[in-house]
This record gives structure tokens, sequence and C-alpha cells, in this order.
């Protein structure tokens, strides 16, 4: 135990120099414990510094994607209420267009009408004279050949 005490106690030159190393060892591990903290701690504000730049970057590729379905729905929009103006507007004109189109067929169908009963009254009347004048006519017709074939059958008789 002697030796162990004379080497602790006691240090030779050799053990003087291996303390100082040992000591500027130990430094050397703590300034680089150090060191590779900070660097850790640096690189970690780095990452967390290009997190929020991507996040930043993507969100404003969000929003300009946002903005352009907007803008296409703005535009969507516009068109369907300009197609219902003009369903709309050729709706009423086609109305328009129908109705005046009836009242002229129904107009040419009174004319027409007026026009058949112009033409057709007088014949009505001229064919009822006919009629009533057909029985004169057949009895004019009938008397020549009934007195013939009184004629005839008396003779005959």
């Amino acid at each position: 135990m002697l030796y162990v005490r004379e080497h602790f106690s006691n240090p030779s030159v050799g053990e003087s120099r291996s303390r100082e190393t040992r000591r500027s060892s130990f430094v050397d591990v703590k300034k680089t414990v150090t060191d590779a903290g900070y660097i850790a701690i640096g690189l970690g504000v780095m990452g967390y510094q290009q997190a929020q730049t991507r996040r930043r970057r993507l969100s404003g590729k969000l929003d300009a994607a946002s903005n352009k379905v907007a803008d296409r729905g703005r535009e969507v929009q516009g068109f369907v209420a300009e197609g219902t103006r003009q369903i709309g507007a050729r709706g009423t004109a086609a109305r328009g267009k129908a109705e005046e189109q009836v009242r002229t067929t129904v107009g040419r169908v009174q004319e027409v009408g007026t026009e058949v009963t112009r033409r057709v009254e007088p014949v009505v009347e001229q064919v009822q004279n006919q009629i009533g004048e057909i029985p004169e006519r057949f009895v004019q017709v009938i008397e020549p050949i009934a007195a013939r074939v009184r004629e005839l059958s008396g003779s005959a008789a």
C-alpha cells in the first residue's frame, strides 16, 4: 500500500505531465462536448428554420391553389348566370314568338272560316233550291212515262 500512497501522494515528473495531459484532455473533452452541444442546438435551429420556410412555401402554394379554385368557382358561377340569363331571354323570345304565331294562326283560321262561309252559303242555297225543284222535275219526267205505261197496260189488258 505504501506504493499506492507514494504513487498518489508524491507524483513524479512523468506523473505530473500525465495529470496535466489528463487535465488538458478533460478540458478538451469539456470543450468538445460544449461545442457539440452548440452545434446540435445550431442544427436544431437550422432545422426549425428550414421547416418554417417549407411551411411558408407550402402555405403560399395552398393559398395560391385556394385562390385559383375560388377564381374558377366565380368564373363558373358567371357562366351559369350568363347561361341562365340567355335561357331566360330565349324562353321569353320563344314564348312571344309562339304567342304571335298562335294569334296569327287564329286570325287566319277566322278569315278562312269567314271565306268558306261566304263561298259555301250561296252553294248551299243553290243546292237547297235544286233539291226543292227535284220533286217537280221528277213528276215532270215520270208523268209521260207513267202515261205511256198506262197506255200500254190498258191496251195489253
